[in-house]
């Protein structure tokens, strides 16, 4: 059985911080999201080149930040099991928004719908 290690979302962001420098690290991130880098590239629409030669640039920063944002609030909701909220963020269909999982809303530049979505289901809504 796996221990679950409770992180705050603050902690769980800082963790993927390419050291030395102010963005969120591709690598650390696709790795800590259990994707490819490839992967990441087609989420945050960006060639996968540009992750390894040019990390910090704006549009894949602002897609990860978003995710991050989004898997943070889970982490919020779920007393900080980082594995769960990644697990969440990427597997559940939210029927209630027409199917789509959250991460495929925040690379459709929806982001803001799921954190809605969440804030709701933080006051016990669902929908």
């Amino acid at each position: 059985m796996n221990a679950v290690l409770n992180i705050d979302a603050a902690h769980f962001a800082d963790e993927l911080r390419e050291e030395g420098t102010p963005y969120i690290s591709p690598a650390l991130f696709a790795e800590r999201m259990h994707i490819s880098l490839q992967s990441l590239a087609d989420l945050a629409q960006v060639h996968r080149s540009t992750l390894q030669r040019s990390p910090g640039t704006e549009r894949a920063q602002a897609y990860m930040r978003e995710a991050l944002g989004v898997v943070g609030m889970i982490l919020e909701l779920n007393g900080g099991d980082s594995d769960r909220a990644i697990y969440w963020y990427r597997n559940t269909p939210l029927t209630e928004l027409g199917g789509g999982t959250a991460e495929s809303f925040v690379r459709e530049g929806k982001a803001e719908a799921i954190r809605r979505y969440v804030r709701n289901l933080s006051a016990g809504a669902t929908g």
